[in-house]
């Protein structure tokens, strides 16, 4: 009762985001201010799995559903243009030690030394919960997307797409405060980005080790999407393979997704420990 209870307030958030989401948006300039790469993104540690057409895998610091023609990773390059999601921003319960997390959606990753990527960020420092936006084109760097709003249950969307020529496109959008902001194409530019896969993760960041996961209760990924091999579709349409990634550590299950919702549109991931 206490789950469907829980869903049923999520749910109703997202129904009233709705129509923010119709809404006209005002398009903002963000400055960008470098961060730390790997506080986002583990670097040259990439979620591997067996392939099958609805996997279940571990990772050290990813929890949610990738999407692919081929999980294996032995083919699949040049099929995914476009991949988007969104969420409400958590409020955190109150640690006594610093923690982190990320909750994005992206192309490649899996399988892939490359990462292109766009979400938010949410930690819990000097006793204050802290939330920026941010993009990365891994393997280059991290930028924050300075001056752009993350307050606490605001409606976040995040979108990346392929436009041809090496170029992606990276757009984030606060629905609550009718904002959204394109990251400039000079910095959307990877030529060795294999677009293998489509991801939708809650993370915990990666600074010579995984960090400490902010605890968030509950997160729900909503409006999931993807275009892969031409065809646009949920996570978990027919004409490709989807994989359930479960966050584990040392001491166990660290963050658990749920099974798809709302025709593959929709999931939530459950935070278990740090």
């Amino acid at each position: 009762m206490k789950k469907k209870a829980l869903f049923s307030v999520v749910a109703l958030v997202f129904s009233l985001s709705v129509q923010a989401i119709e809404e006209p948006l005002v398009e903002i300039e963000c400055s960008l201010r470098p961060i730390e790469r790997t506080k986002i993104h583990p670097s040259g540690e990439f979620v591997t799995s067996q392939p099958s057409p609805t996997s279940q895998t571990s990772s050290t610091n990813w929890s949610g559903y990738v999407a692919a023609t081929d999980l294996s990773g032995s083919s699949g390059n040049d099929t995914v243009s476009y991949v988007a999601g969104s969420w409400v921003v958590p409020t955190l319960v109150a640690t006594k030690d610093a923690t982190y997390c990320a909750i994005w959606v992206g192309i490649d990753g899996y399988q892939s030394p490359t990462v292109e990527q766009i979400g938010t960020s949410h930690n819990w420092s000097n006793g204050a919960q802290q939330n920026y936006a941010w993009f990365e084109m891994y393997p280059n760097g991290s930028y924050e997307i300075s001056g752009f709003p993350v307050d606490n249950g605001d409606v976040i969307s995040a979108k990346v797409s392929y436009k041809g020529n090496d170029t992606f496109k990276l757009v984030i959008t606060n629905h609550t405060k009718g904002v959204t902001s394109t990251i400039p194409t000079s910095y959307t530019i990877s030529s060795s980005a294999l677009r293998s896969c489509a991801e939708w993760i809650v993370e915990a960041p990666y600074s010579g080790e995984v960090l400490p996961l902010s605890d968030f209760k509950l997160v729900t990924l909503n409006y999931c999407s993807a275009i892969i091999d031409g065809v646009s579709g949920a996570i978990n349409n027919g004409q490709w393979m989807n994989d359930e990634i479960t966050m584990s550590g040392s001491s166990g299950v660290e963050a658990q997704p749920t099974a798809l919702l709302k025709n593959g549109t929709c999931f939530q991931v459950a935070w278990k420990s740090e």
